[in-house]
């Protein structure tokens, strides 16, 4: 089963969220999962990890180089070692191509966008998130959308 993680769920996972948390840990005790992100899902996770660490707005953290650093060593230590369990997907002009498709097409903002054109270039049948901006677009795009772990585990079963 190949499956790509939104970055929602790192971040909630970070927060100890426990549909993200029971959702992570089904998937990262099973062998028979790969697990896939882009750079766009690295971008948001560390760049929102860092934000709410420091508790600072985006333009505090570009004034403030001592308190990015603080954090972002706080995200390499707490938050990294998870992403560097998964693999990373190249984004490619194709799909940056098909991204701008699903923008004008579903309505989705570009990070989304970019994230469902990865799962569709790469062939991968499975996004995990807990936004529901995917469930339409994953859909008619034939990508199974799980947000739950009853639906991973339903789906893991086929």
């Amino acid at each position: 089963m190949k499956v790509f993680l939104d970055s929602n769920i790192f971040i909630e996972f970070s927060k100890n969220m426990p549909k993200a948390v029971m959702l992570v840990k089904e998937l990262f005790k099973n062998l028979d999962v790969e697990i896939f992100i882009n750079d766009v899902v690295y971008s948001e996770v560390s760049f929102i990890f860092i934000r709410v660490h420091s508790e600072k707005s985006y333009f505090e953290l570009k004034k403030n180089k001592k308190v990015v650093i603080k954090a972002g060593q706080a995200f390499l230590n707490k938050l990294f070692p998870m992403l560097k369990l998964v693999k990373f997907l190249e984004i490619k002009e194709n799909i940056i191509n098909l991204a701008n498709n699903y923008i004008v097409t579903y309505g989705l903002l570009p990070n989304d966008a970019l994230i469902l054109a990865t799962c569709k270039h790469y062939g991968i049948n499975y996004l995990i998130s807990l936004d529901e901006d995917f469930r339409d677009a994953c859909e008619k795009e034939k990508i199974t959308f799980i947000s739950s772990i009853d639906t991973l585990k339903k789906n893991r079963e086929i």
